[in-house]
């Protein structure tokens, strides 16, 4: 404590630390805890005589004079703030203390993002009070660990309050020695590049003009060979030039720019192939096509005469040269097509007289006289004369034969009736001629070399061979052979009495009248018959349809469909094909007996 004199009196003056007492004869200890609020920010304060101590919170540390803490935390420091929001993309993540980010270009600093004071505020003096580069404390600053991304291009060094950037090659630092910028190589002396020169970043790229290419120092160009590396537009020839190319056309072409135009030999001159050829422009060149009759010469440029007739004119009856082609003589059947220089069959029908009366059918270099079936071409009169079946040696028919013109009909035994072709039929109400009208005297007495009228059956023989003639000798007629027919067009109707019926009566019986069918055939009831009220049983080759035993008939109409079959094994079948043609098999087989019957039971 020190005394001031004053006028009259005095006055004692205390140091810091104190305080005069109340009667101002002497100092007391001033506790500054109390009397300055705010003192030992982020501590605790402790008051001593003459003076007081700060007691910091844990992250914090006390100054020299222990009169105020520090922050000592570490944390994040960012770059960029976004109102109030720090910007995670602006941080390096280097762990830093506040006065670290702050008093180093920071903006926020920390995981609360903690705002660092702007450059010229109080605030930002009393936390970085010797300037931008020092912390709090006054330590010197590690930019290039606080920051992170300075130097770009370069390398960061650090130096007392500030950093250097030491660049790459092809860049410089700026006049703050702080950023590393593009050296742009092509204003240099002297150029890099002996032609074309461009810069890049962070060096440079030289090129070379059309028609040239970089060597492989990288500055120098030499010629492009655009031929050999197939870098050209030319349509045919490519020769190379020093910086380009050029085109050329072969011969047979005209140039014009890069293309090459065919040149039309045939337009320019139209006689080069001659009277007898025709010119065919090609790319580059021309051919000559000569007319049927001529060929080229050696030279290929004009058109002569062939002599076909040397060579392979396929004339079988000589051959005769002319200019253009040849002629050839034709045998007799043939002539000589006008048009086609050939020999064509001659179509001797034309002459309606040639066959007389027969049809003429036309063959190669001939013709053949046909007649109808059953019938033969007489040669000596020009005509055709009947066939007479029924003399042939083989009897087709089983029980007598009449001959017919161009056929012949089958006869039936005595009592039967023919029903269609090739069956005969008889049973109980067959008192007269259903159908017809029964042959009486000459016309029942029919030799056993029968045969029935092809014709009629529909079924033609066209060119079937002669029957054979070493088989049967001819046999006496032992019975009367009847030629009486029944119409199977309509329903043939019987009236029987009920009462005089058995099932042992035959109400019809059937029987083939061919001899081919001879135990190779079957009669059937087609319809009618679905309660089995009537049976068709066979018996010496002879079928009969009679009362079945199954059930008791009652009186009334009863309308069945007859049916016959023929029934041939296939060895046997194939017998009969080989020895005659399948035609006359056909005829000898008949008509499929169809015949429709109305039984009426009193």
């Amino acid at each position: 404590m020190t005394c001031k004199n004053l006028i009259g009196t005095y006055m004692c003056i205390c140091p810091p630390g104190y305080t005069r007492q109340p009667g101002g004869d002497g100092c007391t200890d001033l506790n500054e805890c109390t009397a300055k609020p705010g003192i030992c920010k982020n501590g605790r304060c402790e008051n001593t005589i003459g003076s007081y101590r700060c007691r910091c919170d844990q992250g914090f540390v006390a100054n020299p004079t222990q009169t105020e803490c520090i922050d000592n935390r570490e944390g994040f420091c960012y770059t960029e703030v976004l109102t109030t929001l720090c910007q995670m993309t602006s941080s390096n993540r280097n762990m830093v203390t506040k006065s670290e980010c702050c008093c180093d270009g920071g903006r926020g600093w920390g995981t609360n993002c903690e705002l660092c004071p702007l450059p010229g505020t109080t605030q930002f003096k009393k936390m970085c009070p010797l300037g931008p580069g020092y912390t709090t404390d006054g330590r010197d600053i590690d930019e290039c660990r606080v920051m992170g991304n300075l130097c770009k291009n370069g390398q960061c060094i650090n130096a007392l309050g500030s950093y250097n950037c030491v660049c790459k090659p092809g860049y410089t630092t700026d006049i703050t020695g702080t950023l590393c910028v593009d050296v742009d190589e092509c204003i240099q002396a002297p150029k890099p590049c002996n032609f074309i020169c461009k810069n890049t970043e962070g060096g440079y790229q030289c090129s070379c003009p059309r028609g040239y290419i970089l060597q492989e120092d990288g500055k120098s160009c030499k010629d492009l060979d655009e031929c050999s590396t197939k870098q050209h537009n030319c349509q045919f020839l490519c020769v190379n030039t020093i910086g380009g190319f050029t085109c050329k056309c072969p011969p047979g072409f005209t140039q014009h720019h890069t293309a090459c135009i065919d040149n039309n030999e045939c337009a320019s001159d139209p006689n080069l192939c001659g009277s007898n050829g025709v010119c065919q422009n090609t790319p580059g060149s021309f051919n000559c096509d000569c007319q049927r009759g001529f060929s080229l010469d050696p030279n290929g440029q004009s058109c002569e005469d062939m002599d076909e007739c040397d060579g392979n004119h396929r004339c079988q009856h000589g051959c005769q040269n002319l200019v253009g082609g040849y002629r050839c003589s034709c045998p007799q059947g043939y002539l000589q097509h006008y048009q086609w220089n050939q020999c064509v069959d001659e179509n001797e029908c034309l002459n309606s007289q040639i066959c007389g009366g027969a049809s003429c059918h036309n063959t190669l270099g001939s013709f053949r006289c046909l007649c109808p079936t059953g019938f033969n071409y007489e040669q000596n009169s020009g005509g055709c004369s009947d066939i007479n079946e029924c003399s042939t040696s083989q009897n087709p028919c089983k029980f007598g034969c009449s001959n017919t013109d161009g056929g012949y009909l089958c006869g039936c035994p005595p009592g039967y009736f023919r029903a269609g072709q090739g069956h005969c039929v008889t049973g109980m109400g067959f008192t007269s001629t259903p159908g017809g009208e029964a042959g009486e005297g000459d016309d029942n007495s029919l030799s056993p070399e029968a045969c029935y009228e092809c014709k009629i059956n529909g079924y033609p023989k066209k060119g079937r061979q002669r029957r054979s003639t070493n088989s049967t000798q001819e046999e006496p007629l032992e019975n009367m052979v009847s030629l009486a027919s029944v119409d199977i067009e309509d329903t043939l109707q019987f009236h029987l009495n009920i009462s005089d019926l058995s099932n042992r009566d035959h109400i019809l019986e059937f029987t083939p009248a061919l001899s081919t069918l001879s135990d190779h055939v079957r009669y059937n009831i087609d319809f009618g018959n679905e309660d089995g009220s009537f049976k068709i049983n066979q018996r010496n080759g002879v079928s009969y349809l009679h009362l079945s035993k199954r059930k008791a008939l009652a009186p009334g109409a009863y309308q069945l469909q007859i049916s016959s079959m023929p029934l041939f094994r296939k060895k046997e079948l194939a017998e009969l094909e080989d020895k005659h043609d399948k035609d006359y098999l056909t005829g000898q087989l008949g008509d499929v007996l169809k015949m429709r019957v109305q039984i009426i039971l009193h």
